[in-house]
């Protein structure tokens, strides 16, 4: 169940991406969060908590998305 908080918020992320973006940033994210939970968890195992708070501070998923975007999206009227 706790792995499946990374999953869930990966997917969140990925699906505002390119398709053809989706496999590599989904790469880097697992990569990430690991390391960054690598650092933070006292026992073999990571806690919810610890999930959770890695998962905070990488921020909204879709804000994280629009940086992996690189630029905000437009709508340009006519």
């Amino acid at each position: 169940m706790i792995m499946e908080w990374i999953e869930r918020y990966i997917y969140a992320v990925t699906k505002r991406l390119p398709e053809s973006q989706r496999e590599d940033i989904a790469s880097e994210l697992r990569s990430l969060i690991e390391d960054m939970l690598d650092e933070r968890k006292q026992s073999e195992a990571a806690t919810a908590q610890e999930i959770e708070e890695v998962l905070m501070e990488l921020g909204h998923p879709s804000l994280l998305a629009q940086k992996y975007r690189g630029k905000d999206r437009v709508l340009i009227a006519v």
